[in-house]
C-alpha cells in the first residue's frame, strides 16, 4: 500500500519483543475517531513474532509503516528513531503494550490547536496488567500550565512519577528543539522537562489512556539488572555513570533553554540543587567506573 500524503499527526510505536500485546496496542490506535494520522513502528530487532504482526498491518492499512532495526540499539534510541522518521505536525510516542481510548488522538489534537501556548497535550491515566476491565485510576498525573517556565520546569522534575504524560500529543516543532530521549536512565523525564520549559503541559480530565504495569514492561517494576538491559543492551561506554549522564541531561537543557536569564537562573538553581541531592549516586558510579 502507498504512504499517504502531510498527514497531520504522526505517533511512533517503539517496539521490543511484544508479540503478546502489540496487536491490542496497534488496534486501538487504528480504532480512533481521529483518523489523519501515520502509525511508524521501529521494531527493535525482535527474537519473537513482533516483526510478522508488524509486517501484517503494514499489508492490511495505508497509515501503517515499519522498520526493523538490524540490532537491538535500546529503548531509548529506539524512541528516538520513530520520530526521525515523523512528518505530522503533531506528534505522539505510543508503547506497544498500552491501550488508547478512541477519543484519545481526537481530543489531544482539539486541546493543541485550541492554545497556541501549549506544547503538549495528555489524557488522565488508568493503570491495568492484563485485563482492561480491571484497569484502576491513577492519581498522579501532572499538568504544567504555570505562566512562569521556571515554574513548569520545577514542577516537572520533582512532581513527575509515572511518566504517562510522555504519551500524549506534543507539537512537532517543540519535540524537534530537543534532544529527544538520550541514552540514559531518566532521560524521559529530561525530556519532559524540556518541554515545560518551552511551554505548558496539559492535562485532559478524561481518563483515555490506559497503561499496562508488569514486571514485562514497566521499568519501574524491573530490577535493576533489567532497567540496564532495557537502556543498555550492550556493554558500551554509555553505559557509564548514569547518574552523571542525568545530572549533565539536566544542566544542559537549563542552559540551552530559550527564556529570560531570571527564568534560566531559576531551573539552573534546581539543577544545582538536585545534583548535591543526587550526590550519592554520582560517587557509586565512579567507584563502580574504576572496578
Amino acid at each position: 500500500m502507498s504512504v499517504i500524503a502531510s498527514p497531520l499527526l504522526t505517533v511512533g510505536m517503539p517496539t521490543y519483543n511484544a508479540a503478546a500485546t502489540v496487536r491490542s496496542a496497534i488496534d486501538s490506535l487504528l480504532a480512533q475517531r481521529f483518523g489523519d494520522f501515520e502509525l511508524v513502528i521501529s521494531d527493535n530487532a525482535s527474537t519473537d513474532d513482533t516483526w510478522s504482526i508488524i509486517q501484517e498491518y503494514m499489508q492490511r492499512d495505508a497509515r501503517v509503516q515499519g522498520t526493523r532495526q538490524p540490532r537491538n540499539i535500546g529503548a531509548n534510541a529506539n524512541y528516538s528513531a520513530v520520530f526521525d522518521r515523523a512528518r505530522g505536525r503533531y506528534f505522539k510516542w505510543a508503547s506497544s503494550n498500552d491501550w488508547c481510548a478512541p477519543d484519545f488522538l481526537a481530543q489531544c489534537v482539539e486541546a493543541l490547536e485550541r492554545d497556541p501556548g501549549v506544547v503538549l497535550v495528555a489524557p488522565r491515566t488508568r493503570l491495568f496488567q492484563s485485563d482492561l476491565a480491571q484497569a484502576t485510576n491513577y492519581s498522579g498525573d501532572i499538568a504544567c500550565m504555570q505562566a512562569s517556565a521556571a515554574d513548569r520546569f520545577i514542577h516537572a522534575a520533582t512532581k513527575l512519577a509515572l511518566n504517562n504524560v510522555m504519551n500524549g500529543v506534543v507539537r512537532f516543532d517543540a519535540l524537534r528543539k530537543t534532544r529527544l530521549i538520550e541514552h540514559y536512565p531518566g532521560a524521559d523525564t529530561v525530556l519532559v522537562g524540556h518541554l515545560a520549559l518551552l511551554g505548558k503541559i496539559s492535562l485532559l480530565d478524561e481518563r483515555l489512556f490506559y497503561r499496562r504495569m508488569d514486571a514485562e514492561t514497566a521499568t519501574r517494576m524491573m530490577s535493576e539488572a533489567a532497567v540496564l538491559r532495557h537502556h543498555y543492551p550492550d556493554d558500551t561506554w554509555r553505559s557509564r555513570l548514569p547518574s552523571w549522564r542525568l545530572a549533565l541531561g539536566w544542566l544542559r537543557v537549563a542552559l540551552t533553554a530559550p527564556v529570560s536569564a531570571g527564568e534560566k537562573r531559576r531551573a539552573l538553581g534546581w539543577v544545582l540543587r538536585m545534583t548535591y541531592w543526587k550526590r550519592a549516586h554520582m560517587a557509586r558510579d565512579l567507584r563502580d567506573l574504576l572496578r
